[in-house]
C-alpha cells in the first residue's frame, strides 16, 4: 500500500470518528435542552406550578403575606418582557447548538464520501 493509501485511510478514520462524536454531541445537547428553564411558572402540562412554603410544605395562596414580615401583602412580580425574551433566546441558542453539531456530523460524513470517491477515481485512473 502506498503512502497515499495510508493517508486516505487515516483521514477517513479521523472523519468517521469526528462524525460519530458530532452525532453524540447533538443528541446530548438535544437531551439537555429544556425549553423555558429560566424562571418559568408553568409545568410540563401547562398547569401553573404551585408554590410551596419550605418550612411547612403547604401550598402558599396567591394573596398570602410574605413570610417573616408584618403581614405585608405579597406583590406579584410580573414576568417582564426582557425575561421572556431572555428565555426565548436561551431556547434558540440551545437548538442552534444542536443544529451546529448535526451540521458538523453531516459535513464529516460528506467529507468521507468525497474522499472515498477520490480514491475510487484515483484507482481507476491508475489502471
Amino acid at each position: 500500500m502506498t503512502a497515499d493509501g495510508w493517508q486516505a485511510r487515516v483521514l477517513s478514520w479521523a472523519l468517521a470518528i469526528l462524525a460519530t462524536l458530532a452525532i453524540v454531541g447533538a443528541v446530548a445537547t438535544m437531551s439537555t435542552n429544556t425549553p423555558g428553564v429560566g424562571g418559568a411558572t408553568v409545568g410540563e402540562a401547562g398547569v401553573p406550578v404551585a408554590r410551596v412554603d419550605p418550612r411547612t410544605g403547604e401550598p402558599i395562596p396567591e394573596a398570602s403575606p410574605a413570610p417573616f414580615t408584618q403581614g405585608a401583602p405579597r406583590v406579584p412580580q410580573p414576568t417582564s418582557a426582557a425575561m421572556q425574551q431572555a428565555d426565548a433566546l436561551r431556547d434558540i441558542a440551545g437548538w442552534l447548538a444542536v443544529l451546529t453539531w448535526a451540521v458538523l456530523a453531516l459535513v464529516a460524513v460528506a467529507a468521507v464520501a468525497v474522499l472515498a470517491l477520490f480514491r475510487i477515481a484515483h484507482q481507476r485512473a491508475e489502471r
